[in-house]
């Protein structure tokens, strides 16, 4: 992330030279200048903590202010302006960063030469990577440099660490060094920074969270169009008033304070009737990411663990601006239940805690289920939008049996698209149907679907369904 530097204690010397063998891009050139201006402060409250042990010369935080120009355009300013970091939290963040970009120097001031395992001062905390020997900062490092010897201002910036937007937006986490062995105390867990804030300084590219237990939700994009949507009427009006919100939602809430800054949807009708798509096709209009979310990986047995997880997902999406989709929600949002034991008890909690979330989330939040029936009243009352999803008509699926074949796959003259049009199936079907023909099309060295193809695709999905042509 740098091109080169000096191995002293001072810190780095960029090669500016525009003529070098490796010429400067204006984007890294500012990434990299803003990351050193940070990691030679983090030298300078280093050094007048080890002189504070030393010596006893008084050290103030005041004294070593962050450095300036966090105004030009790079991924690393771009965080501490998008969210407003303090002093304590400027410091967690580059801390964060170190271990990736120049673990070395903290490596030098910390670590005993002679002694590999062996740590200078002791009153700083941290600890030694196993693998290659270098110092990590920990939360004791961080305390130590934010307060010094006062235990009262420790206190203090312990809870504001934990507090720290970083923390709670999920860019840092305090984990174990090692995973086999669990620290007992907290001050021994080191700051990881996220690995798409890393891919972001890196890249530039736009953060979003890995799939898996730490976020359930999956990023889900589409190649196709609205032309490819055939939907009823009042189906595509209702959609087109919720994108109303998605265009002009922010505007409306700068106008007024009486509107709730949310816009919880359902989606509800049978499967394949287009419900994935619409969530797929908002997002890819207004620029937006769209996370499916994992219900799997959210429901748990345990009382509490799924509203703990319903927490940490809302809490990663907050101001993202992201779409939250929740796609077959029966398993969470089925009907409540009567209180009858203590589980139907925590059942009827976490149904509430879900839409106390959904109305305080910013952003458009879609619920899709198959059937109305399964959402009691009381929650459906907190919807702003509800929108069916009908087995597409006649006419409807005259459309997509035509939009939905793709170039350059053509119909054999044979085949009779009205006819086709008759039978019940849903935009789904329709897609596995055509993609099984093409697929015989391609066998048989040929764009022009045959109407057997078409005929043994058909059956073949209605059986799947259980059902008969």
């Amino acid at each position: 992330m740098y091109n080169e530097y000096e191995k002293n204690h001072s810190g780095f010397q960029m090669d500016t030279n525009k003529e070098s063998q490796h010429p400067t891009i204006e984007g890294v050139s500012n990434l990299t200048h803003a990351i050193i201006a940070d990691m030679h402060w983090l030298l300078e409250i280093i050094d007048g903590r080890i002189r504070e042990l030393k010596d006893g010369t008084f050290f103030s935080l005041n004294d070593c202010p962050p450095p300036e120009g966090a105004e030009t355009d790079s991924a690393y300013n771009r965080i501490i302006r998008q969210f407003s970091l303090d002093t304590m939290e400027r410091l967690l963040l580059i801390c964060s960063i170190v271990p990736h970009i120049a673990p070395e120097r903290l490596t030098e001031k910390m670590r005993d030469r002679n002694n590999h395992l062996k740590l200078l001062y002791p009153e700083f905390g941290g600890c030694i990577d196993p693998l290659f020997y270098n110092y990590l900062a920990t939360q004791q490092t961080l305390l130590f440099l934010l307060a010094g010897k006062d235990k009262t201002n420790t206190v203090f910036y312990q809870l504001a660490l934990h507090n720290s937007v970083l923390v709670k937006e999920g860019i840092i986490t305090f984990e174990n060094v090692n995973a086999a062995h669990q620290s007992v105390s907290e001050l021994n867990k080191i700051p990881v920074l996220a690995k798409e804030y890393l891919f972001y300084l890196q890249s530039g590219n736009e953060p979003r969270p890995d799939y898996g237990s730490a976020f359930p939700a999956r990023l889900i994009t589409t190649d196709m169009d609205w032309d490819h949507l055939i939907l009823d009427v009042n189906t595509e009006k209702h959609i087109q008033e919720l994108m109303l919100w998605v265009e002009h939602g922010k505007t409306l809430l700068e106008k007024s304070k009486i509107f709730g800054v949310s816009y919880p949807c359902l989606f509800y009708g049978p499967p394949g009737t287009g419900k994935s798509l619409t969530a797929k096709l908002i997002g890819k209009k207004y620029k937006k990411h769209v996370f499916r979310v994992d219900l799997s990986m959210i429901v748990s047995k345990y009382i509490g663990e799924t509203e703990k997880n319903l927490a940490y997902l809302f809490d990663r999406a907050k101001g993202k601006d992201w779409i939250l989709f929740f796609d077959e929600a029966d398993a969470l949002f089925s009907k409540r239940t009567s209180i009858n034991s203590s589980q139907d008890k925590w059942a009827n909690l976490e149904v509430n805690y879900l839409l106390q979330r959904m109305e305080e989330h910013q952003g458009l939040t879609i619920l899709a289920t198959n059937l109305k029936s399964n959402i009691d009243s009381a929650m459906i009352r907190r919807f702003q939008s509800i929108i069916y999803f009908p087995v597409p008509k006649e006419a409807e699926r005259h459309k997509l049996w035509h939009q939905l074949l793709p170039k350059p796959f053509t119909y054999d003259v044979a085949v009779r698209i009205d006819k086709l049009a008759e039978i019940e199936l849903s935009g789904a079907n329709i897609a596995n149907i055509l993609k099984l023909s093409c697929l015989f099309a391609l066998k048989n060295n040929t764009y022009a679907l045959r109407n057997e193809w078409v005929d043994q695709s058909i059956r073949r999905e209605l059986i799947k369904e259980n059902k008969t042509r």
